[in-house]
């Protein structure tokens, strides 16, 4: 009986083993995922599909963070990127100077759209609320929680600077 048991746990043992290395693995040897609902700029699509995807974009939950000067600093850069583009399909028809501009103005979107989506994340904690001893989730997205952390600090700084002896025993 108890060589029967022995013999379970090293096949229990020895499948754990397998399992995480299979698992170590597949994640040495896959490529990092791009998260799908990042919207960024290429040259390999159609530069009219792109920008109308940004565009949609800009109005979705995924970027409701994105601020108004950040917002029309895109809706700028797409405008000049249709300038420059003028009556061509692709960024290669372009010449130089005005594919450089495209460049530079494709860089300005997707910096803004990558911070915008990665502020707009929603993030849900359990955290027991002031006055309870019930644990809640509260869920804000990633600039909240900043905007948030901020104003604790800014107000608690303030109160420090108005009751100066408020500190001190």
């Amino acid at each position: 009986m108890e060589e029967a048991t022995m013999k379970s746990v090293l096949i229990a043992a020895f499948a754990v083993a397998f399992g995480v290395a299979g698992v170590a693995h597949a994640k040495i040897d896959s490529k990092p995922a791009r998260d799908s609902a990042l919207v960024q700029l290429d040259v390999e699509e159609s530069v009219a599909q792109q920008l109308a995807r940004v565009e949609g974009a800009l109005h979705s939950e995924q970027y409701s963070e994105i601020g108004v000067e950040d917002k029309s600093k895109v809706n700028a850069a797409i405008a000049r990127i249709r300038d420059n583009l003028g009556e061509h399909q692709t960024v290669e028809q372009a010449n130089p100077a005005e594919r450089t501009a495209i460049f530079n103005d494709q860089e300005l979107i997707n910096n803004i759209l990558t911070r915008a989506h990665a502020d707009s994340r929603m993030v849900c904690q359990r955290e027991r609320l002031t006055g309870s001893n019930r644990h809640t989730n509260v869920c804000m997205t990633v600039a909240q929680r900043r905007e948030a952390r901020e104003n604790s600090a800014d107000a608690l700084r303030n109160y420090n600077r108005v009751n100066p002896k408020a500190g001190t025993l």
